[in-house]
């Protein structure tokens, strides 16, 4: 699998830029604030089907250069850190001259409540979803903070990722690579789709089944373009949807290549597929390439593709020079990174992601036995065909230190800060050891959980960083504070985080693992169905005792 890596140039200013990963917006980014595509060098738009950097449609781009935003329930693109970026997301990157990534925008599909749940099937705010287990097909959906298909509930509120596609009766639908479960409490509402029946003077269109209204409050990027019929818009509200399936709009992003002058790379569905043009995730592609006539005739209506080119700027297409499929090519998830949460062979993370390893190859005399919190893996595997809620290994290559050069995932307690420096030590589980280790924060250092002023001696954090020849240079800092759940294997104590799922009285479920709240009260807040938590527990027999629960925001 071709992959094209970039190690960071990290650069130290003399002023912190911190984000929060809860709240504010992007607008003060000219190339979100304008959309993506507008005045940019280059872009890609598509599924993230792994990390280390980060992975789009099997293509490796640099983690650590861009600012990343995602949305709120304050804003459609809040400024958060690379945490807050997930398997299957739909995201569009913004590149430089050289390739490396800018700024990402994670952007879903549909927000909003599960209803009229069919085979493989259900529809989130008039638009249907359609699950995909084949991997021939493009990206199999992965489920987060829910065991699988068979866990969705009519009126559950999920964020939906996926590739828009429209079928041979003319009916639009998401492909999923991504549901996610989200709290009750939700209150966005997110729809995306093609254009019809625009009315500007009563300031309304449709979305499928959805009737969108738009006035002068409502936000249409790129900033002065007009909407018309045909464009593919995501629509952003934080208004509830109304009982005549009307959604107030408070943001409508429209896609574009305008101002786009270097490489582009747009993974989807084909849909309105004629000659040598067709369409995919709301762009017009123009194949008429000579070198691409037998990939062109081989195409069909909903395959997934990988299209690569440049912008025909007289006409606003895509000039592929290159179409990809998955059907010729699976690709499978790649997941590269230091191990964190581990629990056993079965049950531990890499960049967030569960992975199960009990049937996976361990080249170059490595085993099973070496994995453990801190340890650099290369992960090769898919979605769980039973679950669809971890990765099963194929493949995990062990190097107990991270290549230099390579991101990493480092948990601990803060120590030595020198905050005019921008420096500070961390101790903890690294390289699978408990050590010590100079971080340094990069110049586009982002802030989940709390600001710079939490960054303090004696605190824990969890750091995404580049692992260089100077120390750690890190660009995303959690704060989980002094009292956060940690795991000390030696007194039998375990990790673990994610979405908290099946939640009763008395229990819950992360990652697979079924929790005991054994009379633990949640620090943070209330322990509910999609929430992020993180838990220390003690296993004893069957069951699995909480001792701290932190509720992350």
């Amino acid at each position: 699998m071709r992959r094209i890596e970039a190690i960071a140039k990290v650069i130290v200013a003399l002023s912190l830029l911190v984000l929060s990963a809860c709240g504010g917006g992007g607008g003060g980014v000219a190339s979100v604030g304008g959309g993506v595509g507008t005045g940019g060098t280059g872009i890609t738009v598509g599924t993230v089907t792994g990390f280390g950097s980060v992975v789009v449609d099997g293509i490796s781009y640099n983690s650590a250069t861009p600012l990343y935003f995602a949305g709120s329930d304050q804003s459609d693109a809040a400024q958060v850190t690379s945490a807050a970026m997930g398997l299957g997301n739909q995201v569009q990157m913004q590149l430089d001259a050289q390739g490396n990534p800018t700024e990402v925008v994670i952007e879903p599909e549909l927000v909003g409540a599960v209803s009229q749940i069919g085979s493989g099937q259900f529809v989130v705010n008039g638009v249907t979803v359609r699950v995909n287990a084949n991997v021939a097909a493009g990206p199999v959906t992965y489920f987060s903070g829910l065991t699988g298909f068979a866990n969705l509930a009519a009126g559950m509120q999920v964020e939906v990722h996926g590739a828009f596609g429209v079928d041979a009766n003319n009916q639009t639908y998401i492909q999923a690579s991504l549901i996610e479960q989200l709290p009750a409490s939700n209150a966005v509402n997110r729809v995306s789709g093609l254009v019809s029946n625009l009315n500007v003077v009563a300031g309304t269109f449709r979305l499928g089944n959805i009737t969108v209204q738009f006035n002068a409050s409502t936000t249409v990027l790129p900033v002065g373009s007009a909407l018309a019929d045909g464009q593919w818009v995501n629509v952003w509200s934080k208004t509830a949807l109304a009982a005549n399936s009307a959604l107030s709009a408070g943001v409508i992003r429209r896609r574009t290549l305008a101002g786009v002058v270097g490489p582009v790379q747009i993974g989807g569905l084909v849909y309105s597929l004629s000659g040598t043009q067709f369409q995919v995730s709301g762009f017009t592609v123009d194949a008429s390439a000579s070198t691409l006539i037998s990939a062109l005739n081989g195409l069909t209506l909903g395959e997934y593709v990988v299209v690569q080119g440049q912008v025909n700027s007289s006409t606003g297409a895509l000039v592929a020079s290159g179409i990809r499929t998955f059907a010729a090519e699976p690709a499978q998830v790649e997941l590269s990174g230091t191990i964190t949460g581990y629990v056993s062979p079965s049950s531990f993370l890499v960049r967030g992601v569960p992975v199960d390893a009990t049937q996976a190859q361990f080249p170059n005399g490595a085993s099973a036995s070496n994995l453990r919190n801190g340890v650099f893996v290369d992960v090769l595997g898919s979605v769980s065909g039973a679950s669809g809620n971890l990765i099963t290994a194929k493949t995990v290559s062990v190097g107990r230190t991270a290549p230099k050069g390579r991101i990493v995932n480092y948990r601990g307690t803060v120590s030595q800060l020198d905050a005019a420096n921008r420096t500070f030590v961390l101790t903890g589980p690294l390289d699978g050891v408990t050590a010590s280790a100079s971080v340094i924060l990069a110049s586009n250092v982002a802030f989940a959980n709390g600001s710079a002023a939490q960054l303090v001696n004696n605190v824990i954090v969890e750091v995404e960083a580049t692992n260089s020849a100077g120390g750690i240079v890190a660009y995303s800092v959690s704060i989980l504070g002094t009292d956060a759940p940690t795991a000390d294997p030696a007194s039998g104590t375990l990790e673990t985080q994610g979405l908290a799922y099946g939640v009763t009285s008395s229990q819950f479920v992360v990652n697979g693992i079924t929790i005991q709240i054994n009379g633990v009260a949640p620090q943070g807040g209330s322990l509910v169905n999609g929430i992020k938590v993180e838990v220390e527990f003690t296993p004893s027999g069957a069951q699995n005792l909480a001792n701290k629960i932190s509720i992350d925001h």
